[in-house]
Formats: structure tokens, C-alpha cells, sequence
């Protein structure tokens, strides 16, 4: 789910909905206020929302490492999402969303 914050987003934790909201794919961008007179900074990025195990969330690299596989699960999509991407878009544009989700999701 795309958001935006004026704020720099960082990871919480839902106790209300059981989940881990975790920023992804931030950028920083300039929008327009007041008739175009100045411009503010927000935050555009991915709210991906896993499963709250208990996991360590104060530095961001560490829960993207500890947690990598649910952040590709959530990344891939559904397999039905998944076989519509291959339909409309061919199986090397699919493959290449996967390929480019375990780049930046990898292994620990």
C-alpha cells in the first residue's frame, strides 16, 4: 500500500492489528502548498504490514534481514497476482519482479 508522511516513516508496531508496519521503497519528495508559493518535503514508500512475532524493530536493516522472507511474501503478492503479471506482462517481466525482490530482499 503506497503512503506519505511528512515525517521520515520508521517501523511500528501494531498491537490494535497484530502487525509490523514496515516502511519499504522510501523517497523523499517535494510537493507544492499554498498555490505553489512553497514547497514541503513528505515521504512517499510501500507500507508492508507482517505478522508481529515479537521481533526486534528498532534498526531497520536488522528486521529486514531477520524477516526477509514475509517482506518477499508480501512483495510477490498472491499467486493469483502473480499469474495475472505473467498473462499481461510475459514470464520474463514476471521473473524479473521476482529476481529484483530477492536482490533487495536477499537471503540471510
Amino acid at each position: 500500500m503506497k503512503t506519505e508522511s511528512k515525517t521520515y516513516p520508521k517501523i511500528q508496531r501494531s498491537k490494535r492489528e497484530g502487525k509490523i508496519f514496515f516502511p519499504d521503497n522510501i523517497q523523499e519528495i517535494e510537493k507544492e502548498v499554498d498555490e505553489g508559493k512553497e514547497t514541503e518535503t513528505f515521504y512517499s514508500y510501500d507500507l508492508l504490514k507482517i505478522p508481529d512475532k515479537d521481533q526486534q524493530i528498532k534498526d531497520y536493516n536488522l528486521f529486514k534481514t531477520e524477516n526477509y522472507a514475509a517482506l518477499r511474501q508480501l512483495k510477490y503478492g498472491s499467486w493469483q497476482e502473480q499469474l495475472e503479471v505473467m498473462q499481461e506482462q510475459g514470464f520474463e517481466a514476471w521473473k524479473a519482479e521476482c529476481d529484483a525482490i530477492k536482490t533487495k530482499l536477499p537471503k540471510t
